[in-house]
């Protein structure tokens, strides 16, 4: 047993309220001593103590863990601090970080995006962390994908994984899917971009190990193995309200000790590949826009040109193979140069090597986003994507999957399918090729092009004036 707590100045209102409800419930458990309640609470024993003193409302966390404790419902005690906070009771602020406290360098292994997170060695022991509010700005205006975010708002708890080709736009949806959960995780939000495994293998448990100190666990109570470490997250988010997004994965390994059996919190995953090594996942895989969702991106960018003359802008999202990304370059392209026309620019697009140079800006390069897609073939996959770029017409032209180029080649269609090579059409084993990974073979390899190159590439922008006059 510990020395007496003062008693709670009863002239507090609602901070007084809490507090002393907080030492009831501490009470009906037994009274348990402030050191045992931090081995479960993961806060230190002083954090614990300072949130029933009735001077300043604690933060949620630390309110949160105090409850669970003590055996509170946690739900409960969440609208009761969120009541006490709506009647204007101050809340404890982060204790500051010493000035002049080193920084410690994060390890090489774990994402840039992770390393946002708080180390845990900057982190004082009785410090009582905010919740974290890792996730970026979510996108101002999406276009379609109606149907993709009414699927997510109705899936059932759990992990949930977004996948589609290169610039299909699952980031943007991802975002969006994660803003509108956001207030309802009152614990924080979690975000890091996983990226590629380095050739030295992914250390999971430096990710994990920056989650836990965002989330608030003292350095001292953050295991040294994976294994623990990877079980303390998963009981943090089986108690708590947290989101967890992740992005970029590119395979099981990365984030499987990452996904948690919880009804109160929520992980979303970004990637290209469909992960089916996880098991209990649900699953959203992104195509590309419909077409009138393409014309609707085009226009929001460029309203005028796009009702002035809607049959090019209709030409110019077939180019960009509906795919948001690609309609996004073109369309900051082109607001940088409001002389230029739509059925000026579409007119010299049609050749691969135009159309690649063209989509690029900034440091976005659809030419680089196929070419990663394209490295992650095999062989035989590689080799069948040159094959069907040297067919007729082949963007237009239906591929079936039993049938002429395709027979028995179901494993290179589900790999080409994946990397966004080959699209499924309407109807059941149909495919056609994807136009801009067409373009992206005959612009690696001329002899892949069906039409004569052109000496002068595009784009060369004239003013309006200059325009021929076309009919």
């Amino acid at each position: 047993m510990g020395r007496p707590e003062k008693p709670v100045d009863a002239s507090g209102g609602a901070v007084a309220e809490f507090a002393s409800g907080l030492r009831r419930l501490r009470a009906d458990a037994g009274s348990p001593t402030y050191r045992d309640m931090a081995r479960t609470a993961m806060y230190s024993a002083s954090v614990l103590s300072s949130a029933a003193n009735g001077h300043r409302m604690p933060t949620l966390q630390v309110a949160l863990a105090y409850a669970a404790a003590c055996g509170g419902d946690r739900e409960e005690w969440r609208r009761r601090w969120l009541a006490a906070a709506a009647d204007g009771a101050p809340v404890t602020p982060p204790a500051p970080v010493k000035a002049g406290a080193p920084a410690v360098p994060p390890a090489p292994s774990v994402p840039a995006a992770a390393q946002a997170a708080p180390r845990p060695a900057q982190v004082p022991t009785a410090c009582a962390l905010p919740s974290p509010r890792q996730l970026p700005p979510q996108p101002r205006a999406l276009v379609g994908r109606a149907e993709e975010l009414r699927r997510l708002a109705a899936l059932p708890p759990g992990p949930v994984l977004i996948s589609g080709p290169a610039g299909i736009g699952k980031s943007e949806l991802a975002l969006r899917h994660a803003h509108t959960l956001a207030p309802a995780m009152v614990d924080g939000q979690l975000y890091a971009d996983v990226g590629p495994v380095p050739q030295g293998g992914y250390d999971t448990g430096a990710l994990i190990g920056q989650f836990l100190a965002a989330l608030g666990v003292p350095a001292e109570r953050i295991p040294d193995g994976v294994d623990q470490r990877a079980g303390l997250y998963r009981s943090l988010l089986a108690q708590r309200r947290v989101l967890v997004l992740l992005e970029n994965v590119h395979c099981e390994r990365q984030i499987r000790p990452l996904l948690a059996d919880s009804a109160t919190s929520t992980t979303i995953v970004v990637g290209r590949s469909s992960l089916l090594g996880l098991r209990d996942v649900h699953r959203v895989r992104l195509e590309a826009l419909t077409r009138a969702d393409s014309v609707a991106l085009i226009a929001r960018g460029l309203p005028e040109r796009a009702q002035a003359d809607p049959a090019s802008a209709d030409r110019l999202a077939g180019l960009c193979g509906d795919l948001p990304l690609a309609l996004d370059i073109a369309t900051r392209r082109l607001l940088a140069h409001p002389e230029t026309s739509l059925r000026w620019a579409v007119g010299r697009l049609e050749r691969p090597e135009a159309l690649l140079d063209w989509l690029s800006v900034g440091d976005l390069s659809l030419r680089e986003v196929l070419n990663s897609a394209h490295l992650g073939l095999s062989e035989p996959a590689s080799e069948l994507l040159d094959r069907l770029a040297d067919l007729p017409d082949p963007v237009h032209q239906e591929l079936r999957a039993d049938e002429s180029i395709l027979a028995g080649a179901d494993r290179l269609i589900d790999e080409l399918t994946e990397a966004g090579m080959l699209r499924p059409t309407e109807r059941l084993g149909g495919y056609r090729l994807d136009p801009l990974a067409r373009a992206f073979v005959a612009d690696r390899d001329p002899a892949h092009n069906l039409l004569p190159r052109r000496s002068v590439p595009f784009p060369r922008i004239r003013p309006r004036a200059a325009e021929p006059q076309l009919t």
